[in-house]
C-alpha cells in the first residue's frame, strides 16, 4: 500500500535505488519516459511540450503560459493517480511536494558529494572533469528551479523529507534495503481516511488537467481542488456557457465525487 517518492541530485543514485526497491517489492516504477507515454495520450503536443520542459526552470513566459500550466497539471495528475493506486516508486518532478501531508507516502532525498558525483559522470559518459561538474551543476538547479517555481519551495529543505540518504557513505544496496523496511512501516499509515484525501486531492488533479488542456478553455484565475468535502472550482468566467460548460467537464471527469462551483463573472 505505501508509496515511495524519490528526490534526487544528479548521479546520486537516486534511479537506480528506486529502481531496485521497485523490483524488490513488486511496486510500478515512474519516471519521465513513463510520465511522457503516459502524456502522450493527451495528444502530440503535450508530448513534446514535456520532453522539451521536464524538471527544468521554466523561463518567465512559461511561467505565465497556458500551455505550461497545461504540462504541470498533467504531471501531477498522473502522479497523484499512481500514487492513489500504491505501491509505486515515484522520482522527482515535485512527488515529495504533491504528496506532503500523505502519512503513507515515504519521501526521501538521495545525495551524494559532488566529487562523488562528477566521478559516477566520468564512468558513464564520455566527458572531461570540468565538463561533468558543469553538467551536475546545471542539472541541480534546473530541478531545483523547477520545484522553487512550480511550488515555492526550496528542493533540499528537508523539512519535506522523511529520510535522507548520502550514497557516498552509503552503499546503493545498504540504502535499498533500508528503503525497503521503511516501506514496510509506512503501509501500516494507510488509514481509510488518508486513502479518501488521497483521492479527493487525485480526483481534483485529474478534473484541473482535463479543463486545462480543454481548448475551449482559459481562464487564467483557475483553481481546481478538493476541500474534504468537494472538488471546487474557482475562477473568473466570461459568460453563462463558459459557466457551464466548465461546470458540466468537472462533473464528468470528478467521478462520483460531488462538485462545488464557486465561478464567478468577470466584473
Amino acid at each position: 500500500m505505501a508509496i515511495l517518492s524519490i528526490s534526487r541530485e544528479y548521479r546520486s543514485g537516486g534511479e537506480e535505488i528506486g529502481r531496485a526497491v521497485a523490483k524488490e517489492l513488486g511496486y510500478d516504477y515512474v519516471d519521465k519516459e513513463r510520465l511522457i507515454h503516459d502524456i502522450h495520450s493527451a495528444g502530440e503536443k503535450w508530448e513534446n511540450l514535456t520532453r522539451e520542459v521536464d524538471e527544468v526552470t521554466p523561463s518567465l513566459w512559461e511561467r505565465f503560459d497556458w500551455q505550461y500550466r497545461g504540462y504541470i497539471a498533467l504531471v501531477e495528475a498522473h502522479i497523484l493517480e499512481y500514487a492513489l493506486r500504491n505501491r509505486v516508486v515515484l522520482l522527482g518532478r515535485g512527488g515529495h511536494i504533491l504528496l506532503r501531508d500523505v502519512p503513507y507516502a515515504l519521501k526521501v532525498r538521495i545525495t551524494a558529494p559532488l566529487e562523488t558525483r562528477i566521478e559516477r559522470v566520468l564512468q558513464k559518459e564520455r566527458l572531461d572533469r570540468r565538463t561533468a561538474q558543469a553538467l551536475i551543476e546545471k542539472t541541480d538547479r534546473a530541478r531545483e528551479g523547477y520545484i522553487k517555481s512550480n511550488y515555492g519551495e526550496d528542493w533540499s529543505d528537508v523539512q519535506f523529507y522523511d529520510l535522507v540518504f548520502n550514497t557516498g557513505l552509503q552503499a546503493y544496496e545498504q540504502v535499498v534495503t533500508l528503503l525497503v523496511q521503511a516501506l514496510q512501516e509506512s503501509d501500516t499509515k494507510a488509514t481509510p481516511e488518508a486513502e479518501q484525501r488521497l483521492r479527493g486531492q487525485a480526483v481534483a488533479a485529474r478534473v484541473k488537467a482535463r479543463l486545462v488542456i480543454d481548448p475551449q478553455v482559459f481562464i487564467p484565475t483557475l483553481e481546481v481542488f478538493h476541500d474534504g468535502a468537494a472538488v471546487v472550482l474557482r475562477g473568473a468566467v466570461h459568460s453563462s456557457k463558459e459557466y457551464q460548460y466548465l461546470e458540466e467537464t468537472a462533473r464528468k471527469f470528478a467521478s462520483d465525487l460531488p462538485v462545488r462551483n464557486e465561478l464567478h463573472y468577470r466584473g
